[in-house]
């Protein structure tokens, strides 16, 4: 105890410090260094997953995805800001440190900044709807997210259980391989046999025009020419994944929020409120949506679906509107456009910046590793 309470203070004294992105900031930590998202427990630092309700809350212990990065050889540069509870796709009042007149991205934005700074090798963040996926496109990064199942999510604050895994972020793909073989459970190296790539059609039809021109070029240089067209119910799905998440943070946060409203800000408050007024028949078939479209997941044919990674180019920093081609979205709603599926299946997803777009590829179910190894082997023979 007294450990915890001496690294509780330090923290205290160190936080004013902090550079961009971060909550609390260690410092002098040695290569490979992890950022760990505020949702994501770190042993006396800042706990609060972004909410005013937990500003002093600080974390008894490692979480255990950090125990298993520290347990490899990495140490903790700090924790990251994160959108708050995990709600929110343009963590904000951060500045993206590679392009500086866009958003960061979110809810994992602070742990994109410190990498894309160069204060880490690898961020470590929560992934509900894209919330690793988005900052990685925001912020040029490669992004990984695991297959739902598949991390220790012992010590994280939850948003949706359903929904939840961990992911990580960095600068070039070996790093991003390197994190991800500590973070997936059960790690089996090399694929027993290699994975096929095919255009996700129905993506790319949810693109802006200027999108889809850029990702054409690029799949064409990569030698990616076939194209699935699978029916998407994208507006049913959309509308059970929104319903699952605010009814399951209301779970986590309900008690704490009718306490103490004023310690969650507006959008969380909205979607806790939300979650109240969901009835039990409206939920039942939100679970049977997920569930239909997982199963269908596992019968597809095996393959790696490439697709953008936004449907349009990144936002501006401020922006609550984009347009995609002649119609406008509230920019949530635009940018887990094409991430948010990934986690209704629970299939893991690797993003990365190719010839100045972020492209975004999705594998089956379970096989994180031949997804990883694929996208590798590819960015090696194009380079």
């Amino acid at each position: 105890m007294r450990k915890n309470v001496h690294r509780a203070f330090w923290a205290a004294d160190r936080v004013q410090q902090a550079p961009s992105g971060f909550v609390d900031w260690l410092g002098g930590a040695a290569p490979p260094r992890l950022a760990v998202k505020d949702m994501i427990a770190v042993e006396g630092l800042i706990h609060s997953a972004g909410l005013p309700a937990f500003a002093d809350r600080r974390a008894p212990k490692d979480a255990a995805a950090v125990a298993r990065f520290r347990a490899a050889g990495y140490s903790v540069a700090g924790t990251t800001v994160t959108d708050s509870a995990g709600f929110g796709t343009i963590t904000p009042g951060l500045e993206n440190p590679k392009h500086p007149q866009r958003a960061v991205g979110g809810s994992s934005g602070g742990a994109a900044v410190a990498v894309a700074l160069g204060l880490a090798e690898v961020g470590l963040g929560t992934d509900t709807g894209g919330s690793i996926r988005i900052p990685a496109a925001y912020c040029d990064l490669f992004g990984f997210k695991a297959t739902n199942g598949r991390t220790a999510m012992g010590g994280v604050v939850g948003l949706s259980p359903t929904f939840d895994t961990l992911g990580v972020l960095a600068d070039d793909i070996a790093t991003l391989q390197e994190a991800a073989a500590v973070l997936v459970t059960n790690w089996a190296g090399q694929s027993a046999a290699p994975l096929s790539f095919a255009i996700d059609g129905a993506a790319l039809a949810a693109c802006d025009p200027h999108v889809v021109a850029q990702f054409e070029t690029i799949t064409s240089r990569l030698g990616i020419s076939r194209v699935v067209r699978e029916y998407e119910p994208y507006r049913s799905l959309a509308e059970a994944h929104s319903l699952i998440v605010c009814a399951e943070a209301l779970a986590t946060h309900g008690a704490e929020w009718r306490q103490r409203p004023a310690g969650f800000p507006p959008l969380v408050r909205r979607a806790l409120a939300f979650g109240q007024r969901i009835g039990t028949t409206e939920l039942t078939a939100a679970h049977a949506e997920v569930g239909a479209a997982q199963q269908a997941a596992r019968e597809r044919e095996p393959l790696i679906l490439v697709a953008p990674s936004l449907p349009m180019p990144p936002a501006k920093s401020g922006a609550g509107l984009v347009a995609i081609g002649r119609h406008v979205h509230p920019i949530t709603n635009a940018n887990i456009r094409l991430t948010f599926k990934a986690n209704v299946t629970g299939q893991p997803a690797v993003v990365a910046p190719i010839g100045g777009l972020s492209v975004q590829f999705v594998g089956p179910v379970n096989a994180d590793e031949g997804l990883l190894a694929g996208v590798q082997a590819l960015l090696a023979t194009s380079s």
